[in-house]
């Protein structure tokens, strides 16, 4: 019910800032890509709210000031650090993550003009930030190296002699949210109305286990760029202490702190100085990971060292007379680097390797990676890149099945990373592929008998989507319909696949479809509405040919785009259009799309 205070005093701010111009722009500029960058990804791409995004933007502003916006139940998923122990990670649904960034829009501009220093970042997408490997010349003097470091990759004012780092012991968690909106409404002067919507909806994404109510602590982990601005301005006060203490010597990375000083006992006390700032936030430094640094053990720490190794080989051709020694000696330097995990940036050097036999094309990570894979979490996500660099081979897939039979999966994703650079691969259809993705299927089934949770179905689908025949595909659909009803995320990507179903012109899976649209679970109503709209066209619009066919494809078809264009193929105008058949084989090139085209859609 909207009150008299309501519509006299906060609708029309409300108004302002969420303009149907606003919601659109904020949405393709930024939350789309967003949401695809996270680590679970929608099997249709969000492309429904994309294609009606005229009709969702007024919806939002409808909602938004009738006073009647709701959030949405997050998808909660874990991800390994460490010996099993999981970091609780939060995806919101994207009208929620668009309510979102377009209030971080709004007040993003005059939060930053209050940041103490400009050598604290958030943002990678925002800061052009550079990394301790980016040394504008390893030829010089150790000595003259630690300054340059100091100087130009911390962008300290002067250089010292000692280098302190530390970090935040579970920042995010320890966050106690009525001390960050009493920070926050301090550095953005806005009305209190957008205050209050802001925390709704961090409240609204927050996990909530067990029926619990909010605790009102612990920012929600995400990788969306307007929570981690929050997460920013809350440690302004520590870098107002660190940008006097230091003369402005020192960066801040999100929580991970690195600052110089001349001596020891001026680190130290720089050091207790934000200790104390943090402690009067509930904050803590963790102890474990605070070191002051010299010249020599900054070396090792930064491994200096490595860094000019790598360097020094990334420019290396396959067809240079120094490639296979290259490849050899990368190999050997990176077993050696796995014994020893103590300097404190082990883990960024070992992703430099890890991407080094990527660009040189090398196969010889593969012979240990199912190894590396298990053992060090942190890397998983560099491993797949690496995966999906050299591509689908006998070798290749082999690591991934060494993988699946030797790993423990404590997490939510390890299994969804393997299945995303499966279907990524463009694997031809022959015997030996059949042998290797039906041992593939079978283990991934089989973590899903025994482990029984949703995240493990979801890779399931995300495998099936690609490499199932039509008549395999339903009948896994309809057996397991209890299963997938039973999650509002599953029943959104099970109704995505049905895209590829509709062809078939089978009962069954029509009436699966009106099931969706009768479930009143609102982002799979629309989805299904969208798959009947899509059959019924007798043309591409612009907007479906833009997404369809891009005028620049860089990256070959990804299964949730090839599943929209299915969407568009059921309708029979549309597949039995010779420029869009033409069309369609100009930009799908991975063999078993073109097998379901030729098999379903009659295009060959």
């Amino acid at each position: 019910m909207q009150t008299d205070r309501f519509n006299r005093l906060r609708k029309e701010i409300l108004s302002d800032i969420f303009s149907k111009k606003k919601i659109k722009d904020t949405w393709r500029k930024i939350v789309r890509e967003q949401l695809r960058n996270l680590d679970l990804k929608d099997l249709f791409d969000h492309y429904d709210l994309n294609y009606n995004l005229d009709d969702r933007a007024q919806a939002v502003r409808n909602d938004i000031l009738s006073g009647n916006y709701q959030v949405s139940q997050p998808l909660i998923y874990r991800i390994e650090k460490k010996l099993g122990i999981c970091r609780h990670l939060v995806i919101p649904q994207p009208i929620d993550a668009l309510v979102l960034q377009v209030l971080v829009e709004y007040v993003a501009e005059e939060i930053l003009n209050n940041q103490p220093s400009k050598n604290a970042f958030y943002s990678r997408d925002k800061n052009n930030v550079k990394l301790p490997h980016q040394l504008d010349n390893y030829n010089l003097s150790w000595r003259r190296q630690w300054k340059q470091l100091q100087k130009h990759i911390y962008n300290f004012q002067s250089q010292r002699e000692l280098i302190a780092v530390t970090d935040l012991t579970n920042y995010y968690d320890s966050i106690y949210i009525s001390e960050l909106r009493k920070v926050f409404s301090s550095y953005a002067k806005i009305d209190e109305v957008l205050v209050d919507l802001l925390f709704k909806v961090i409240e609204g994404v927050s996990w909530k286990p067990d029926y619990l109510p909010y605790s009102e602590k612990g920012l929600p982990t995400t990788n969306l760029e307007g929570i981690r601005l929050l997460a920013h301005c809350f440690l302004f006060e520590m870098d107002s202490v660190l940008k006097e203490r230091t003369d402005d010597s020192f960066t801040r990375w999100m929580d991970d702190i690195v600052f110089a000083s001349d001596n020891r006992k001026d680190a130290i006390e720089t050091l207790s100085a934000i200790s104390d700032i943090l402690k009067s936030r509930g904050l803590a430094l963790n102890i474990a990971k605070t070191n002051i640094y010299n010249e020599e053990q900054g070396f090792f720490h930064f491994q200096i060292e490595a860094n000019r190794y790598i360097d020094s080989i990334e420019t290396v051709k396959k067809t240079d007379t120094i490639y296979n020694q290259t490849c050899k000696n990368l190999h050997s330097k990176f077993k050696q680097h796995l014994r020893d995990t103590s300097p404190k940036y082990w883990d960024k050097i070992a992703k430099r390797y890890i991407t080094t036999y990527g660009k040189l094309n090398s196969k010889s990570l593969l012979y240990i990676l199912p190894e590396v894979y298990i053992n060090f979490p942190g890397l998983r996500q560099n491993l797949i890149y690496y995966l999906s660099t050299i591509g689908y081979t006998k070798q290749t897939a082999k690591a991934v099945l060494l993988i699946l039979e030797k790993i423990d999966v404590f997490d939510d994703i390890s299994l969804y990373q393997i299945c995303l650079i499966v279907t990524d691969w463009q694997i031809p259809v022959n015997d030996e592929s059949k042998k290797f993705l039906k041992e593939l299927e079978q283990n991934i089934t089989e973590f899903s008998k025994t482990r029984k949770i949703p995240s493990d179905f979801y890779c399931i689908l995300w495998f099936k989507a690609k490499y199932n025949h039509p008549e395999t595909l339903l009948d896994f659909i309809e057996k397991y319909q209890y299963i997938w009803q039973a999650d509002t995320f599953l029943r959104r990507q099970v109704t995505a696949i049905l895209s590829r179903l509709l062809i078939t012109n089978n009962s069954s899976v029509f009436k699966l479809l009106n099931n969706q649209i009768t479930s009143g679970v609102n982002n799979t109503v629309t989805l299904a509405n969208q798959l009947y709209f899509f059959r019924n066209l007798t043309a591409l619009d612009q907007k479906l040919n833009y997404y369809l066919f891009p005028p620049k494809m860089t990256k070959p078809y990804s299964l949730n785009r090839f599943l929209v264009l299915c969407s568009v193929l059921n309708s029979e105008v549309i597949r039995k259009n010779k420029d869009i058949q033409k069309k369609v084989l100009e930009y799908v090139k991975d063999p078993y799309f073109r097998k379901w085209l030729e098999t379903q859609y009659n295009i060959s």
